[in-house]
């Protein structure tokens, strides 16, 4: 699977693309600490919440630390029913 970039285009224009490009490597970083922790719909998780990508890795790793600590140990099972609980990660 892939980050379908005209899909996110469509939902959030021009800007996010823009945003990505500016971005694009703590875009893959924080993809790939994903990936780490052994999530399997990163690529729904972007489309959802796209911008939270762009945020400097530690950043990044902070705020899915914080919110996998909040969550507790079934962490991916809450996070994979309830896509809403991403929007925590943009709480400050």
């Amino acid at each position: 699977m892939k980050v379908d970039f005209n899909r996110l285009k469509d939902i959030y224009g021009n800007s996010i693309l823009i945003n990505y490009k500016d971005n694009l490597d703590e875009v893959v970083e924080n993809i790939k600490y994903l990936e780490r922790l052994e999530f399997n719909n990163i690529y729904e998780i972007i489309e959802y919440n796209p911008y939270i990508f762009t945020k400097s890795n530690d950043i990044f790793k902070d705020k899915i630390n914080n919110l996998i600590n909040n969550l507790g140990v079934e962490y991916i099972e809450k996070l994979n029913e309830d896509i809403s609980l991403w929007d925590k990660l943009n709480e400050e």
